[in-house]
This record gives structure tokens, C-alpha cells and sequence, in this order.
């Protein structure tokens, strides 16, 4: 009896001691280590086990909604709308005038009230509204994959703008001119667009304090520089439509002094050459240039007596370098470029000048219905190109049907997935058709303002004019 009263005494005592350490003592792992359950440790308890000694505990997580603004695509590629979270943080700070960041706030908190109606475009900018684009297009014969193939290079310019609202490198005046043409070209405005309002306010932005800087001069150096005057007219061209399409007074001064380096650059025989040296015989080329940018000077309405008599100047020169025997307009003198690739620069200058073809326009118009247009050829050219669409689109009728079937679906198949456009067969200005950004950038604006076409410019005679000789009508 005393022997059992003694073992269950000493059964007692070590049970206890075995649950006593089973819930008193520390594990043998910290579950903050490294090598928590590595090789050589033991195993994980059940599931079910660890349920039931270490429950989970529950974390109250608190529910936050973020502000969102949800805004729609200016685009008719597809009519589902696309959504964007807004706001999106400019690139660098807005530094025009306050009536047009006034415009870009109201839009962003009411895009339903931007409707565009503020400011009355001239009649030949009114196809490039969001309300027309479809419209028109579908009148001249544009195509959606045109339109979608559009709205993808503005995204891959939006991709590669730089940091203070420029484009490319070695190039920037005219580069980022050709960048900001694509934009209003497609009715995109600081205050109006809600996918690139931000892109264009920099890019409009960026020239003005570089007009502002240099006194009215964009080509990003002195006129020296072998392609300044080239960059300053692109520019100019850029910035006279901002204007027109967003009456912003911060960029009249530099559209001022701009132009009046244009008209006082003009040369003896109406055109202009390198350097602005007013020597002869001038340049088709370098001509073509600063003619859009008077017309795109007349268009702002900003007065200027001198634009009007500048521009009927040039002209006479386009039709001095004009070829009677091939139909081709020369680039200083009228037989020295037969391949006709400055034809279109020609004809569309005189068609923005007379508003109706003439025997020198219809004879150029001839010449340019001889040319192929394909890609991958050596004498691609989309230089020649982009006057040539212009041209014929100016024109309407077979020139104009003939060169859409040519140049329109030769153009959208041969974008690249991301936007752009890659170098062509050609040879043409060799150092704009090469892998640099300067070359992308080129490549890209020039295509895009192509197909553009549609809408961009409607032809002289769909305009509201004050009849030929005069630019009213432009």
C-alpha cells in the first residue's frame, strides 16, 4: 500500500513537470530569423495545430479611396472611352499666361465645360476640332487605321519629349516644331486636350522662353548654324498656330519678333537662303518653310501689314524656278532639280496664295502623279512626301484621288508597334533618316502631319476667303 502511494506520487510529479515546461518554456527558433524552418529544423506544425495554439489575428485594415477624375481620350479611334487619372503632374511648371492655365484647371475639374468653343478657328483650321474629325475624314476619304495610326505617334512623342518640353537632341527648334504641329494638327490645346494638354502646354512653353531669351529667334542657335533657319520658321510655324488656337498673349511677342526675322531674312527675288543672308538666287527649300510661317502668322490675326506683300513676293519665285518642260519646280534655279521632289513645295504655296490651280500647278500636279510611292525604295522621300500630300489634298480632285490611294495605307503599314516610323529606303537627308532620336523624331512628325491631312488644312476652296492674291483665304 505504501509502495503505490509512492509511485503515484512520483507519476504526479513529472507530469506536471512535463505540462509545466510544455507551456512555460521559450521555443527553440525565433520566428524573426532568417532561417526560420530551414534544413535540419523541425518540421511545421499541422495547419490545424497552429489554428489552435497561435491563432491569426485579425488587422482592421482601413479603406481608402483615392481622389480620381476619371477623363476621355480627344480621339475618335475608338469610341469607348479611355480613362486617364488625373491630375497628371506637368513635366515643369506652366509658365504662360494665367487666362490659359486658368483654361487647364477648369478643364481638369470640369471636362464636361470644355467644349472648345472659346476660340473661333480660322475656316481652313476647322476640320481638326474632336466634333469634325470623323466627319471630315470620311469626306476625303481618310481611314480609322489613319486616325489610330495618328493617335499612336502623338503617344510615342509624348513618350520622348524631354524634360523642358523639347524634342530630340542636335535638332530642337525644328524638331520640336514638327513635335508641336502633330499636336494642334490633331485639335490638341493646353486647355482642351485631356490626354496631351500637359505635353503641348510644355512644348508651347519651352519656345516661348526660348523666343523670349533670343529676342524672337527659335532656332536654338544663331542663324550661322547651317539648319537655323530651317528650325526658326518650323518654330514659328509651331508657335503661330498655338496662338491661333489659344489666343494666349504670352506668345504674341515672340510670333512678332519671329516673323520680323523672317520678312527682314527675305532676299531680293522674293525667297530666302541659309543664314538669311538675302542672297540669290534663293532656295526652294528653306523657302517653303518660312511661307508657312507667314501663313500661319496671317492666321493668328495678329497685324502685321508686311506678311500680305512678303507672300506674294515668294510666290513669284516658286513660279521663277518652274520647269514648263516636266512640270517640276526647281530648288534655286528652274532645271536643277528634274526628279521633281520640290514640286509640292511649289504648288502647295501657290494654292495657299491663289486658292485654285493654275497651268503651273496642274502641270506640277501631273509631274507628282509619276512618282511611286513605297517605303522601302531608294527614293523614298518624306520630305518630298509630306508637300506632295499636301499639295494634291489642296488641289482635290484626281491629283488628290490618286496620291490618297498611293501614300495613305503605304504610310499607316509601315509604323512601327511602338509609334514611330523607321528609316526609310531613301537616301533623302541622310542624317534625319538614321537611328538617332533626332532622325525617330523626324520620321515620325513628318508621317503624322501626313496623315493628318484630312483635317489639318481643308482645301482652299472649302475655306472662307476673300478670293485670289490674297492669304485671307488660307
Amino acid at each position: 500500500m505504501i509502495s503505490a502511494l509512492l509511485h503515484l506520487l512520483l507519476v504526479l510529479l513529472f507530469g506536471g513537470s512535463v505540462l509545466f515546461n510544455k507551456y512555460i518554456e521559450p521555443p527553440d527558433f525565433d520566428a524573426g530569423g532568417s532561417d526560420f524552418l530551414t534544413a535540419g529544423d523541425v518540421s511545421a506544425p499541422p495547419q490545424q495545430e497552429m489554428q489552435q495554439t497561435l491563432p491569426t489575428p485579425t488587422i482592421p485594415t482601413p479603406t481608402v479611396t483615392a481622389p480620381q477624375t476619371t477623363l476621355t481620350a480627344l480621339t475618335t479611334v475608338n469610341p469607348a472611352a479611355t480613362s486617364f487619372v488625373a491630375p497628371v503632374t506637368p513635366t515643369i511648371a506652366p509658365t504662360l499666361s494665367n487666362n490659359l492655365t486658368e483654361k487647364m484647371a477648369q478643364a481638369a475639374a470640369n471636362p464636361a465645360a470644355s467644349s472648345g468653343k472659346n476660340v473661333s478657328l480660322p475656316g481652313t483650321m476647322g476640320g481638326r476640332g474632336s466634333g469634325r474629325r470623323s466627319s471630315v475624314m470620311a469626306e476625303h476619304g481618310g481611314k480609322m487605321t489613319s486616325e489610330a495610326a495618328v493617335v499612336n505617334a502623338l503617344r510615342w512623342l509624348q513618350k520622348v519629349q524631354n524634360s523642358d518640353g523639347t524634342w530630340a537632341q542636335r535638332h530642337r527648334g525644328a524638331m520640336t516644331g514638327l513635335a508641336l504641329l502633330c499636336y494642334l494638327g490633331h485639335g490638341e490645346t493646353p486647355a482642351e486636350s485631356r490626354e496631351f494638354g500637359i505635353v503641348v502646354n510644355n512644348a508651347i512653353t519651352a519656345l516661348v522662353a526660348e523666343g523670349t531669351k533670343s529676342q524672337g529667334r527659335l532656332s536654338y542657335s544663331d542663324f550661322n548654324q547651317i539648319h537655323a533657319v530651317y528650325q526658326h520658321a518650323i518654330a514659328t510655324y509651331a508657335l503661330c498656330e498655338a496662338y491661333t488656337m489659344t489666343k494666349d498673349e504670352k506668345i504674341a511677342p515672340v510670333i512678332k519678333q519671329a516673323i520680323d526675322m523672317i520678312l527682314q531674312g527675305q532676299s531680293p527675288d522674293g525667297g530666302w537662303v541659309y543664314n538669311f543672308t538675302k542672297a540669290t538666287p534663293s532656295d526652294t527649300s528653306v523657302s517653303g518653310w518660312q511661307f508657312q510661317a507667314l501663313k500661319a502668322a496671317h492666321l493668328t490675326g495678329l497685324q502685321n501689314d508686311a506678311i500680305a506683300p512678303a507672300m506674294e513676293k515668294a510666290v513669284k519665285n516658286f513660279e521663277r524656278v518652274f520647269n514648263p518642260k516636266n512640270g517640276t519646280f526647281g530648288y534655286k534655279e528652274p532645271n536643277d532639280r528634274g526628279n521633281g521632289s520640290l514640286t509640292g513645295v511649289g504648288i502647295l504655296c501657290k494654292l495657299f496664295w491663289q486658292g485654285k490651280a493654275d497651268k503651273m500647278v496642274r502641270d506640277g500636279l501631273k509631274n507628282i502623279e509619276t512618282h511611286d510611292v513605297k517605303y522601302g525604295n531608294a527614293d523614298a522621300n518624306l520630305y518630298t512626301w509630306y508637300y506632295n500630300t499636301q499639295a494634291c489634298f489642296q488641289a482635290q480632285g484626281g491629283a488628290w484621288d490618286r496620291w490618297n490611294r498611293a501614300f495613305q495605307d503605304e504610310i499607316v503599314t509601315h509604323q512601327s508597334p511602338d509609334g514611330s516610323w523607321p528609316a526609310t529606303g531613301g537616301k533623302e537627308i541622310g542624317e534625319m533618316n538614321q537611328d538617332n532620336i533626332d532622325s525617330q523624331v523626324y520620321r515620325t512628325t513628318l508621317c503624322a502631319l501626313m496623315l493628318e491631312v484630312y483635317y489639318r488644312y481643308l482645301p482652299t476652296g472649302r475655306a472662307e476667303s476673300a478670293g485670289p492674291g490674297s492669304p485671307s483665304g488660307l
